[in-house]
């Protein structure tokens, strides 16, 4: 089952809420004493994560989780640490699952015992999932906090983006389980930031997506994203504003699109401006000076001039 996205939480006593973890989603199967990980796209995820079959194991029960592969890092999820965790060596595997463990949040309770809770509304599955938790929870498992409250709902998308928490996943308490199904609600957290263009897709007459830089701690303008692609006045007002940048620029010719968070990794062409600075709208995913995902532009900064966003943003660092 999966979460379709809306732009509000829906509110009404039918409603549960949930954090959305930043995270792989993964289903748990244990039965006869072994244990299977698997993606939402069917891929075999048991040798990167033994420690999570371990722990799995120990509930000593015949199950089928639902829930999400996360890994915890200096205060916060650490969404690339977790990638780090696909190794394609079984020893190294283990090694990692040493220094940087994961852990399962478990969402939901899909069988139990050799019967199938799918049928079975939200709310009947969710009583199942604390009474097999509630008699042991082994180091690594965790059980997903999940609240009827609106407030505490909102509390999760205001107050936690820092510790890597998306925003929120919204399931109706008389749902059934139903595979492939996009029934659920999730509401991503959404905040502004500004950012330097140094970039764009496209060409100044015929802009199609900007590429956008923040400075760092070394004072260097890095690529940290690309935005979504660019519609309505905004080309023609972009335009009115940037400008090529004929002579040096801090950016190589082609950029690697690993920096807007593709996998695999692509070279892309771009065309450098002068740097300019605009306002955008962005999820929570930011690490390593990077957007993992496409960021929304919203206006240009005209009463900004980069290298004074430099300073401050060096000076709040």
């Amino acid at each position: 089952m999966a979460a379709a996205s809306t732009e509000k939480l829906p509110v009404g006593e039918k409603w549960i809420y949930e954090p959305k973890f930043d995270g792989f989603r993964c289903l748990a199967h244990a039965s006869g004493g072994k244990v299977r990980l698997q993606s939402r796209q069917l891929r075999s995820l048991t040798r990167y994560f033994p420690e999570i079959v371990a722990a799995v194991a120990e509930l000593g029960e015949d199950v089928v989780l639902d829930g999400e592969l996360v890994v915890w890092q200096q205060g916060r999820l650490d969404f690339l640490v977790l990638q780090e965790r696909l190794q394609p060596s079984t020893a190294q595997a283990g090694r990692l699952a040493a220094v940087k463990p994961a852990a399962f949040v478990a969402f939901d309770l899909l069988a139990r015992k050799g019967k199938d809770l799918r049928p079975m509304p939200w709310a009947e599955r969710r009583r199942h999932l604390e009474e097999l938790l509630g008699k042991r929870l082994p180091h690594g498992l965790i059980l997903m906090p999940a609240s009827a409250d609106l407030a505490v709902g909102r509390l999760w998308m205001r107050e936690h983006t820092d510790s890597g928490i998306e925003g929120v996943v919204a399931k109706r308490v008389d749902q059934t389980y139903r595979a492939g199904a996009r029934a659920w609600r999730k509401i991503k957290t959404r905040l502004t930031a500004e950012a330097v263009v140094g970039g764009v897709l496209g060409s100044l007459p015929d802009l199609e997506a900007l590429v956008v830089g923040r400075f760092g701690k070394d004072r260097r303008l890095r690529v940290a994203g690309r935005t979504t692609a660019l519609s309505g006045a905004a080309p023609r007002e972009l335009e009115q504003v940037l400008s090529l940048a004929r002579g040096q620029h801090p950016w190589p010719k082609v950029i690697l699109s690993s920096r807007f968070g593709q996998r695999p990794s692509k070279p892309v062409n771009y065309v450098q401006v002068l740097p300019s600075l605009v306002e955008l709208e962005v999820d929570t995913s930011y690490e390593q000076d990077r957007w993992r995902h496409p960021v929304r532009f919203l206006r240009i900064r005209r009463d900004l001039d980069p290298l004074d966003w430099q300073c401050s943003a060096e000076d709040s660092a």
